[in-house]
């Protein structure tokens, strides 16, 4: 009976760590992540359209896919934990943009658009660094550079872009302190590669873009947030160098935690 009891005992204490080991209290615990789920815009002139954008993601919670309106696929695919590529995909063309790595650093971009499947044009970026921030990029092609591109930070945030080429374009940033509609799927770099700021961390609050033939194009910003910080609207204005409305739009943004 003793020994019976005894062999109870030992089966009872396997038992509980095993359940222990499956229930995960032996391991880091995997914290849910709320991430960008779909924007609805609202705007264009003299007629308001609404425009849906639809995010997913894959198991290590990166961007998969974007689909805009119905017309328009963006594809993300990856190497190990790197960005590989990009690709766009609408009517009859595909537009790649493709990674290459150094040391684990992003140092070049090649741009590929295709139209019925053939290869139209094609073009290189690459950056320079300071430190462990892309302050310089130079787009390529055919072996001649075409544009610079001067990055400026403050913190996580690009705060200033300035753009040389057949024109010269000087961009100021503002932001605040609540989170950026990306924030939970950032890039490590400032590669700017998908027509959208994914790497600053927070809400941008204004922009001024300055030409050098005197035209401007300022940008203002309000949002209402979440209790986590996320923007939920926005309402975005335009105006030009004498203060008329150059566009407004309105957004929705909606998330789902992962």
């Amino acid at each position: 009976m003793k020994k019976q009891l005894t062999l109870l005992i030992v089966a009872a204490s396997l038992l509980l760590a095993t359940c222990k080991k499956k229930s995960g209290s032996d391991e880091p615990e995997v914290k849910p992540v709320k991430l960008l789920s779909r924007i609805i815009e609202v705007g264009g002139f003299p007629t308001p359209t609404t425009t849906f954008r639809i995010y997913t993601y894959d198991e290590k919670k990166r961007i998969s896919t974007i689909k805009i309106g119905g017309t328009t696929t963006i594809t993300y695919s990856y190497h190990g934990d790197e960005l590989f590529s990009v690709e766009t995909k609408f009517d009859d063309k595909k537009y790649v943009a493709e990674v290459t790595y150094e040391n684990g650093r992003p140092v070049s971009v090649v741009y590929k658009l295709y139209e019925g499947g053939d290869l139209k044009t094609q073009t290189k970026k690459g950056f320079l660094y300071t430190g462990d921030k892309i302050t310089e990029a130079h787009l390529n092609e055919s072996g001649t550079v075409m544009q610079k591109t001067f990055y400026r930070y403050s913190g996580d945030n690009v705060v200033g872009i300035d753009t040389e080429s057949d024109f010269v374009l000087k961009q100021d940033l503002t932001y605040g302190t609540k989170k950026s509609i990306y924030y939970n799927s950032r890039l490590k770099y400032n590669i700017s590669i998908e027509g959208f700021d994914r790497f600053s961390a927070n809400d941008l609050l204004s922009s001024l873009r300055k030409y050098d033939n005197g035209a401007e194009l300022r940008e203002k910003n309000t949002y209402t947030y979440d209790d986590d910080g996320f923007p939920v609207t926005l309402l975005k204005e335009y105006t030009n160098e004498s203060g008329m409305s150059a566009g407004t739009y309105r957004y929705t943004y909606e998330y789902k935690t992962y």
